[in-house]
């Protein structure tokens, strides 16, 4: 019997996922106890090619759709898979010898509705550009409970959960459609079905992702248009609001700060200073700028009445 199923949602990630796969062939686990299933989502770059052609102790199935986002990708991979833990790992997380064991190590007794949280770490060949050095550097010194994980705390590309809480949970929504969202919001409505997350230090990977301003922003423009799709689904609950930052009460200040232009253009001619003096602490400043306001872009044409300019 398969333990433990790894899904691997795919999208024109030919350079990173060889090595994922070799992570995961190298994980010090008996042979046959957990199988690796990559969804390629409508790849255009040879990906599905890589995983079919993989070779390892591990049994390695390819499934292939349309493209259809993060959050179907990895629906479609919990519903091929055949383990009774399902977990879900990013093409370009290269897990820790230990990852596979330190999460299946909470299933043994554990109660039916469970599931996993490990931890990613940057790859140090990425913090090549001032961008990505900034991105990394401040250590996160948020409170997590490790028995009792908060959902906000979750991040899908190293996470693990029963089949059962799976179904219970309903799997991810595919109305995000887009980055970011997708897997707090699963995890909001596992907790609220009466599952407990729990923190694994052990279960470590290196997260080789390095961006640029342009490409984060984009991203950002996107979470912004999803904030909304989140808010609105439960309710607009008021505590929700607050936490993504696109409260009724927040948005006259969020509007002024990001959406009238003022800050943004002394922003804009502060960043190539900073760049060319490598001024560190200034450029994070504008990095983290530039990102929120991208955000708020989203947030507000997703809030805007259909037809309005």
């Amino acid at each position: 019997m398969t333990d433990l199923s790894v899904v691997i949602p795919c999208f024109n990630v030919h350079p990173t996922l060889p090595q994922a796969l070799q992570a995961l062939f190298a994980q010090r686990w008996p042979e046959g106890s957990f199988e690796i299933v990559v969804v390629d989502d409508g790849s255009t770059d040879g990906t599905a090619d890589v995983a079919q052609a993989a070779r390892g102790p591990i049994p390695v199935r390819t499934v292939r759709q349309a493209n259809r986002g993060l959050a179907a990708a990895r629906n479609a991979g919990a519903a091929a898979a055949e383990g009774g833990v399902i977990l879900f790992i990013d093409p370009d997380v290269w897990a820790d010898p230990a990852l596979v064991a330190a999460h299946l190590r909470h299933y043994r007794n554990g109660p039916p509705l469970q599931a996993v949280q490990g931890c990613t770490s940057a790859d140090p060949a990425t913090l090549t550009t001032l961008f990505m050095r900034t991105s990394n550097l401040m250590p996160d010194f948020t409170l997590r409970r490790r028995s009792d994980l908060a959902p906000f705390h979750v991040a899908g590309r190293n996470f693990s959960v029963t089949r059962q809480g799976f179904d219970a949970a309903g799997g991810f929504d595919e109305g995000f459609a887009a980055y970011g969202w997708e897997d707090i919001e699963f995890a909001l409505r596992f907790r609220q079905r009466g599952g407990r997350i729990i923190l694994e230090p052990d279960a470590r990977g290196v997260h080789h992702h390095p961006l640029s301003v342009e490409h984060a922003a984009r991203r950002q423009y996107q979470a912004g248009r999803g904030a909304v799709y989140f808010w609105r689904k439960h309710g607009r609950a008021r505590w929700l609001g607050l936490q993504l930052e696109l409260h009724p009460a927040v948005l006259p200040l969020k509007r002024l700060v990001y959406r009238t232009g003022a800050v943004g253009a002394l922003i804009r001619r502060l960043r190539p200073w900073a760049e060319r003096g490598k001024r560190v602490w200034v450029a994070n400043e504008c990095y983290n700028y530039l990102l929120w306001e991208s955000y708020y872009q989203g947030v507000f044409e997703a809030l805007a009445p259909a037809g309005s300019g």
